[in-house]
């Protein structure tokens, strides 16, 4: 038996597998750096706006500073351009995951098992309704592992959301970027 060997001009190239990525490399984004002005407005109002849910806290004796509001303000402080903090996503899909919340309450269901119901109930409403805000989310379960009153808590949250808005406001018009695209430039507003 005999075979035929190919020259070295019909050797095709192979593609090389590329190397793995270490861990670290992994770990480290391919993203440019966050300029300073970004870093420092959002920080400043990062605080701000979580120091004014505290005082509205304060004024009406209830808590008002919530897990679910914190993290909505970590995304319209560091990200106030980004769909996810426009006021039809911070207020809608907090007020609409907060509907979801006591709606599954009134129908007898507590506890974790019927958070985790609630919160993919809410998860699908505020996306049809084109209003999600992941930090919704954790209102929902808040809701139906805490049982708070509705005619205290609804207005409290109705309040801190639309407070938020306005801090987004403030920290887009503050940082007055635009969040890069993919590979792109930050470029003025």
């Amino acid at each position: 038996m005999t075979y035929d060997v190919p020259e070295m001009s019909e050797v095709v190239d192979v593609p090389v597998r590329p190397a793995k990525r270490s861990w670290a490399r992994w770990w480290k984004p391919d993203e440019p750096p966050v300029p300073g002005r970004t870093v420092a407005s959002a920080a400043v109002t990062t605080s701000v706006g979580l120091a004014m849910l505290v005082a509205v806290g304060a004024l009406t004796h209830q808590t008002v500073l919530v897990p679910p509001l914190a993290a909505t303000t970590a995304i319209v402080t560091a990200t106030p351009n980004s769909p996810l903090a426009q006021p039809r996503h911070v207020i809608g899909g907090h007020m609409l995951s907060c509907l979801v919340g006591f709606a599954v309450l009134a129908l007898g269901w507590h506890g974790p098992w019927a958070a985790a119901v609630a919160c993919g109930i809410a998860c699908g409403l505020v996306l049809v309704l084109k209003a999600a805000h992941p930090p919704a989310m954790a209102t929902t379960a808040m809701i139906m592992l805490t049982d708070p009153p509705a005619d205290r808590f609804v207005p409290l949250l109705a309040a801190g959301t639309v407070l938020l808005v306005a801090v987004q406001m403030v920290s887009a018009r503050l940082q007055r970027e635009v969040t890069p695209p993919p590979g792109g430039e930050l470029t003025r507003s």
